[in-house]
């Protein structure tokens, strides 16, 4: 044994740690030492690998080592090749235990191995700035050819020293904090075949000559979205095989020279910002495997590719033309093809369906058309994941689909199929785990087979937004079905039997009439989201759904609920009830009983019933409320308060109660409504005067986004469970809009509203009123307001609607007033204004009612003539408006006002659909076997 020179013993199951007096360390000729892929993990690495003096190679990578690096390996001085990568030990869900060396031992480490080759340490804990760990490689390990440090803690910069490793074939330095531009030298290593940077916060402009190194074969400088990277015009470099830049600073065109490597086997140029066509010389890349050309903004028709490619992926771009057929054809080695996200037209070829190594098919977001053919050779398809969702496919389902053997996701959802689902089980058993079927116009019954579909492996299944009437009796739900979507449909009679592992289920907007199971929360103990609303649900609501363990989202709003709250939800609050909706309901009693100290609700709405009593202080435990909905109930109170204490509070509507009392609360806190958007105490008895101070924290309302672009965001709850991946529950409010009470169905958060009408507030209308600048609605309506108008009401630039009729209001209508180009709702009616009505801008087209009852003014608006001693408006820019000019001010004004707040959220079905794909669904449910890029990749 003592004259063994060579031991491999990787991949042997090899377990627990090698101890000093191991008899490995007498074997004194021992050149070669591979124990990787085992688990050697131990509290500290044995001692005595610095005994064995002949090692030429020592690999102990993926050995799950962890704890200080053995620096005794500094020692053998014949190492040629070293290799500690990827040990680590995993500590919990997300942390990593990894071996550690530490900055001032990596240069004890190498400056004996001055016969070192490859050098690889990823993973290793070296914690060292660029000058300190370039000067301690460079200076020590001349010969080096391997240099490999990927996620050692390293930062930048790359200093100019590394030029001295001139033998540099492999560098791989991914995933460190370099913070430094790719330094010019590199071009100058003539053996170097690999570059591999990514995700390493390079800056600055990637040299365009290491392109054109003769021996590169792989680059990848993905991830690095401050690098500037410009295609050379010509590619002459015939060895290239790995070209990956994906998320990198890459606009302008892709070289038609492209088409020169002939030996690219893959290529990722993802989320780059490039334009133009694809070039047609790719069709020229006969070696290549793997294309990924996403998340650009390439035009024009999908080019020809190579018959050897596995997977393609164009998805996110502006491709136009019709689907072409004739490129995909021969592709017998296709596993993926995704075109999702373009404007191809015209019909689907189910030839497509059948090509023979095909898994993976994307072509939703399209405008596809025609009917889908039933395909032949169904039985024998490898196909696993099918989407062909948001087209305008038409027709019946085809039941091809359901004879896929192996196919576990299914997406036709978002298109025009019509007819009932058939009844007979003609399928053939499969793996389907997904199936998403809605949006479309399905009819009839929901027949039984449908939830044997998968052979019970079946866990999503969404027919929402169809035209079903019923579920075919008898049925079984399979406990494996955990995610359950039957919501807008026309479905009647008793709520559907529910599996006991579903953990999301919607039967909202359903004709359901009968009453709420009184053991639903033992039938549903996994459940995070339940939602029965706009229903016609009778009876009280069953204190068994209080043993929904881990129920986030409980909404059984709309419906015709009575009883009593039960008293379990609220302190169901503590652990994960985030939203309780029960509004429009017939419930009563007290609004609540005590809120726990560590209450986890996000929305809170019992608005529309028949509550009594007082607002619990115990409420103000609730520090994580954005919502609070109790309008139109029979609450008597005083204002809340203490309510100015939860920062997070967004929404808060008290209207149509009998509040008493004035609001102007007398706390120091400088954070008091910092977040609300949305203020609605109308139809009250709170009186008093308003204090200036009131509005003054507002701070939501003070966002002046004329220079800003607005995000579009909206209210909701996001939230995840044991097996789904997370969605987004969003909150609704009503409001008054131009005398109309309407409902968002999304409450962007750039929607700003305050209505405090038919109540008995007195004296002036503060001027700090003017500083809540993207206020959008303004209701002051039906008080005993006096004083004139405040001037600063003219800085309210988003202001839509502002309703201060039926008060005492004196003076003139400030002229300033006519400067709000988006105003399209104004009610100044019976007060005691006078003076002349401004003209220009909007107030051209404000009808006479929005003024009468004020004798005193005169103008335009109610034809009356004002005397000469009457002085007009002026205007800054001393400009006069004609009369065209001033009806085209205003119906812009009033058209992008509506258009961008009101009109998409209430109005268009289409509007709607289209935000819920893209935002609602934070995390898009696909199954785990979709494409992983990088890590497939950087395999080949």
């Amino acid at each position: 044994m003592g004259r063994v020179i060579g031991l491999d013993l990787s991949d042997e199951s090899i377990s627990g740690g090698i101890h000093n007096s191991s008899s490995l360390f007498n074997l004194k000729s021992l050149q070669s030492l591979n124990l990787a892929y085992n688990n050697l993990s131990s509290c500290q690495i044995s001692s005595g690998f610095e005994k064995l003096t002949t090692l030429v190679s020592l690999d102990l990578s993926d050995a799950q080592l962890t704890g200080q690096f053995p620096i005794g390996i500094s020692r053998l001085t014949r190492l040629v090749s070293l290799n500690f990568s990827l040990n680590y030990l995993k500590v919990g869900n997300s942390n990593l235990k990894l071996l550690e060396l530490g900055n001032s031992n990596l240069k004890l480490l190498v400056q004996n191995l001055t016969e070192l080759t490859e050098l690889r340490l990823d993973l290793v804990n070296i914690s060292s700035k660029g000058e300190e760990w370039c000067q301690a490689i460079s200076s020590s390990l001349p010969k080096l050819r391997v240099l490999s440090l990927f996620s050692c803690h390293l930062s930048g910069p790359l200093c100019s020293s590394l030029e001295n490793l001139r033998s540099l074939s492999v560098i791989n330095l991914s995933h460190n904090n370099l913070s430094a531009p790719v330094p010019n030298f590199f071009a100058n290593f003539t053996n170097l075949a690999e570059l591999l940077l990514w995700d390493s916060n390079l800056q600055g402009t990637f040299p365009e000559n290491i392109f054109h190194l003769p021996t590169l074969h792989k680059l990848d400088i993905s991830g690095n979205e401050l690098l500037r990277v410009s295609f050379p015009e010509y590619f002459h470099n015939g060895s290239l095989q790995t070209l990956i830049l994906d998320h990198t600073n890459c606009s302008g065109i892709l070289p038609n020279s492209i088409g020169n490597l002939r030996m690219l086997s893959a290529i990722v140029v993802r989320n780059c910002s490039l334009s133009g066509a694809i070039p047609s010389s790719m069709a020229n890349l006969t070696q290549l495997v793997y294309l990924d050309l996403s998340y650009n903004m390439f035009i024009g028709p999908t080019p020809s590719f190579s018959k050897n490619l596995t997977d393609i992926d164009l998805s996110h771009n502006l491709l136009t033309g019709t689907f072409p057929s004739t490129h995909f054809e021969g592709l017998l080695n296709l596993v993926l093809l995704d075109l999702s996200q373009n404007s191809l037209i015209g019909s689907i070829p189910s030839s497509l369906l059948e090509l023979p190594s095909l898994k993976d098919i994307d072509l939703s977001f399209n405008k596809f058309d025609g009917q889908l053919d039933e395909f032949s050779n169904a039985s024998s398809s490898l196909l696993e994941f099918i989407d062909l969702s948001s087209n305008n496919l038409q027709g019946s389902i085809p039941m091809s689909f359901f004879e896929l053997g192996r196919l576990t996701y299914l997406a036709i959802n978002s298109n025009n199929f019509s007819g009932p689902i058939q009844l007979e089980k003609s399928f053939r058993p499969n793996l389907l785990l997904f199936l998403d079927l809605s949006d479309n116009q399905i009819e009839g019954k929901i027949p039984n087979w449908i939830w044997e579909v998968g052979n019970g492996s079946l866990s999503d299944l969404n027919l929402s937004h169809n035209l079903l009437v019923d579920l075919q009796e008898p049925y079984v739900l399979h406990p494996n079905l955990q995610f359950l979507d039957l919501h807008s449909n026309l479905l009647c009679g008793k709520i559907p039997r529910i599996g006991e592992s579903a953990e999301y289920i919607d039967f909202s907007s359903n004709n359901f009439s009968s009453s709420i199971p009184p053991t639903i929360g033992s039938l549903l103990s996994y459940a995070s989201f339940f939602s029965l609303s706009n229903n016609s649900i009778i009876g009280s609501i069953p204190p068994s759904v209080c043993n929904m363990r881990h129920l986030q989202v409980l909404d059984l709003s709309n419906n015709r609920l009575s009883g009593t709250v039960p008293s379990c939800l609220i302190q169901r609050s503590t652990s994960t009830l985030g939203v309780l909706n029960l509004r429009n309901n017939r419930l009563s009693g007290n609004v609540s009983s005590i809120f726990p100290n560590n209450c986890n609700l996000q929305t809170l709405d019992l608005s529309g019933n028949r509550l009594e009593g007082q607002i619990p202080k115990s409420l103000s435990n609730c520090r994580r409320l954005e919502v609070l909905n109790l309008g139109n109930n029979m609450v008597s109170d005083r204002f809340p308060c203490f309510l100015e204490n939860i920062s997070s509070l967004h929404v808060l509507v008290l209207r149509s109660n009998r509040f008493q009392g004035d609001i102007n609360c007398q706390g120091e806190n400088n954070q008091s409504w910092w977040n609300l958007q949305i203020m609605d105490l109308a139809s009250n008895n709170f009186g008093g005067t308003l204090s200036s101070g009131f509005f003054s924290n507002w701070k939501a309302m003070m966002i002046d986004n004329d220079n800003a672009q607005p995000k579009f965001n909206n209210l909701g709850y996001l939230y995840f469970s044991e097996y789904t991946a997370g969605y987004y529950y969003s909150d609704r409010v009503n409001v008054i809009y131009k005398g109309i009470e309407v409902e968002l169905v999304k409450v962007l958060t750039i929607f700003t509203s305050i209505d405090f009408s038919n109540n008995r507030f007195d004296g002036k209308i503060p001027d700090t009123v003017g500083n809540l600048k993207s206020l959008v609605l303004l209701n002051l309506s039906y008080n005993d307001l006096q004083d004139s108008i405040p001037t600063s009401l003219g800085n309210l630039k988003k202001l839509e609607s502002l309703d201060l009729s039926r008060n005492k209001l004196t003076g003139m209508i400030p002229t300033q007033l006519a400067s709000l180009t988006f105003l399209s709702v104004l009610n100044v009616s019976y007060n005691l204004l006078v003076g002349r009505i401004p003209t220009g801008s909007q107030f051209q087209t404000f009808s006479e009612a929005s003024f009468l009852g004020n004798p005193g003014l005169c103008g335009f608006a109610l034809n009356t003539s004002c005397s000469d001693t009457e002085v007009a408006p002026n205007f800054e820019d001393g400009h006069s408006t004609s009369e065209s000019e001033v009806y085209l001010s205003a119906a812009l004004g009033f058209i992008v006002g509506l258009g961008i707040i009101i009109w998409p959220l209430v109005f268009c079905r289409r509007w709607r659909r289209w935000y819920y794909k893209h935002v609602d669904r934070v995390f898009l449910r696909r199954i785990i076997q979709r494409r992983v890029y990088r890590n497939s990749i950087r395999q080949l």
